[in-house]
Order: structure tokens, then C-alpha cells, then sequence
């Protein structure tokens, strides 16, 4: 008898503590997480969650704009196509209401974006977005992927890495408005939960629809950087053998040196001028964001840009070798949005 009411104490113990612990992410899905609020542009499907959001005044995001191919489980897999897109960026996170389907929740985003001027650019629905796009969209496991604001709970944390683990009926769409200030685009990934890994999250969280809303807005990047001078360049080529300059602009996604470099490029010259004996590698970096092939590519292009430039306002050529490394040399974590600022820079370094 002391035995059986034993075990049945024992059970009762094991159901509270389950309850509780379904209980303690419960919470979560009752308000939005504090300091966020809807873009105005996509609104919100009526009665979801707002579990997380991140704002960055400008930076630059990512958009499928293609289907994925290869399978989950191989190393070649990726979007067949992308758009890069700077601007104002808003990553938004929803949880819908219980008893929705994907279907439903995305055909309200696209028909209230279509409703304000937005063209679609690129949809999908479960194999034609291909086997691997959820994998490559949204995983617990790849940071960049996720939507985590600062000074998140570890349980709010848990439940932002639980609620793509496992899903089925995945929709994506993105959607673009074309203006004179430039181009608006809106992202819309939705995919129905269907539990995973994450014990009770999972379970909390299982035949919810979770929502991925990415808007990138028109905005001009602020122009804080310092113009190093000759004099500056001079003390850290004999303390450091190189320079480091963020005063250097490129056009979006290409090589080409913005006007605004200018007041750079003149103290560039003229400290190369003061040291005629002076031979320095011109140096390209990137942050970790796109393929490496793409980033070194491109850092390579720029590299040789500025060295061009730099052989126009009076030097010889013979006295650079300009080179790209990509995302290879970083200063800072690419983890934060600082540590990508600082990684993206040339450099001059002493041969």
C-alpha cells in the first residue's frame, strides 16, 4: 500500500513538473516581447505573438529569391538565386494562433503588401521551395539565421531556436515596391511547427505557425568615420606595418569608389608621396556575410579599385600589389553588427 501511494506520489510529481515547465514557456505566447512593435508596411496576422525583433538603422540582409537545391544533408547546398539589399532593417518573429495554417497566415501578408504597391519577386510552397530552403532560411544552429534581441531570457532564447526546428508546409514570398528613394523589399517565410527537439517548447509550440517577417527599407548609411590622416598613417605603418582605413566607400555590391572617399584617398596620396621608397600591399576586407568565394572576389575587386585609383592621383603602380581576402582576416566577431562594421575595410600594409 506504502509502495503504490509512493509511486502515485511520484507521478503526480513527474505531471506537475511537466505542467509547470510547459507552463513557464506558455507565458511567452501571452504578450509581445517588450520594446518591439509591427512594421508598418506588413502589420501583423490578427492574434500572433510578437516573440522577437531586431532593428538595425542600416545594414545589409540576405533575401531568397530563388528555390533552394541540394539536399539537407549536403555541403553544396544553397539558394539558386539572392537579393542583398541595404537599408533599414527590421527582422521580425510571430508565433499565429493555434488552428491556422500556413497557407492562411501568408496569404494575409501578401495580399496586405500587395495592397500598398508591393510586386511579388518570388514565391513558393513546400517542394517547390526545395528540400533544403528551411534548412538554409531558419536553424537554431546558425546564428545569423536567427532573430535574438539584447538581453533576451533563456527561455525566450530557447523558444526562438525551437520554433523552425521542425516544420512542414513551408511558404516563402518576397515582395518588392519600387520608388524614386529606392527600392522597399519584404520577406515572408511561414512554416507550420510540428514539435522537434526542445522537449516542452517543442510541445508549446507544436501546430503553431511560426512567422519570419524581413522588411529592408530605403535609408542612407550614416557617415561617421574619421579620415585617418598622412600624418596617422605614418605612425601606425612604423608601429603596427599597416594602416587601416573605413573612410574608403564602394558602391553597393560592386568595386566602384563613392565621391565621398576623396578626403581619404587625398591623405592616402600624400602620405605615399612623403615616403617614395615606401611599396605596400592595398588590402580588401569583408565580414562573413555571403560565400567566401563571393567575398573574396569581390574584397579582390575593390582592392585593385583603390590601387587603381590610388596610381591616377600619382602613384606608381609598380609600388602596390592589391590583393582581397575576404572575411579571412577579421578584427572583431562577426557575431554583432559592430564586429562586422570594423571587419569591412581596406588596408594599407608595408611590403
Amino acid at each position: 500500500m506504502a509502495l503504490a501511494r509512493s509511486f502515485a506520489l511520484t507521478f503526480l510529481l513527474l505531471i506537475s513538473t511537466h505542467v509547470f515547465a510547459q507552463g513557464a514557456f506558455e507565458v511567452f505566447l501571452a504578450k509581445d516581447v517588450q520594446g518591439a512593435a509591427d512594421n508598418p508596411l506588413t502589420g501583423r496576422y490578427k492574434d500572433s505573438i510578437l516573440l522577437a525583433q531586431t532593428t538595425k538603422a542600416f545594414d545589409e540582409l540576405t533575401l531568397p529569391s530563388g528555390p533552394a537545391t541540394g539536399a539537407t544533408y549536403s555541403d553544396a547546398k544553397k539558394f539558386t538565386s539572392v537579393v542583398r539589399a541595404q537599408g533599414k532593417v527590421t527582422r521580425s518573429l510571430y508565433v499565429a494562433p493555434a488552428g491556422r495554417s500556413s497557407l492562411e497566415v501568408m496569404t494575409n501578408f501578401t495580399e496586405t503588401l500587395a495592397a500598398k504597391g508591393f510586386e511579388p519577386v518570388f514565391r513558393c510552397a513546400g517542394e517547390e521551395c526545395g528540400e533544403s530552403f528551411y534548412y538554409l532560411k531558419y536553424r537554431w544552429d546558425k546564428a545569423e539565421t536567427k532573430v535574438v534581441g539584447p538581453n533576451y531570457e533563456q527561455a525566450r532564447r530557447q523558444m526562438i531556436d525551437a520554433i523552425f526546428d521542425q516544420v512542414v508546409d513551408v511558404r516563402y514570398a518576397l515582395m518588392k515596391k519600387t520608388a524614386p528613394e529606392g527600392d522597399t523589399y519584404a520577406g515572408i517565410y511561414v512554416a507550420v511547427n510540428r514539435g522537434g527537439g526542445f522537449g516542452d517548447i517543442s510541445r508549446v509550440l507544436s501546430d503553431r505557425v511560426g512567422v519570419l517577417v524581413e522588411t529592408v527599407e530605403p535609408k542612407a548609411m550614416d557617415r561617421r568615420m574619421e579620415v585617418v590622416s598622412a600624418e596617422q598613417i605614418t605612425g601606425k605603418m612604423a608601429s603596427d606595418g599597416k594602416a587601416v582605413f573605413y573612410g574608403i566607400q564602394f558602391d553597393f555590391d560592386k568595386a566602384d569608389i563613392k565621391p565621398e572617399s576623396e578626403p581619404q584617398l587625398a591623405q592616402m596620396v600624400k602620405f605615399l608621396k612623403e615616403n617614395p621608397g615606401l611599396k605596400v600591399y592595398v588590402v580588401g576586407h569583408t565580414d562573413n556575410k555571403g560565400t567566401l568565394d563571393y567575398n573574396v572576389t569581390l574584397s579582390n575587386k575593390r582592392a585593385d579599385s583603390l590601387a587603381k585609383a590610388l596610381a591616377k592621383l600619382g602613384i606608381d603602380p609598380k609600388r602596390m600589389v592589391a590583393r582581397g581576402l575576404g572575411p579571412l582576416a577579421p578584427v572583431a566577431s562577426n557575431r554583432t553588427e559592430d564586429g562586422q562594421a570594423k571587419n569591412r575595410r581596406v588596408e594599407l600594409v608595408e611590403q
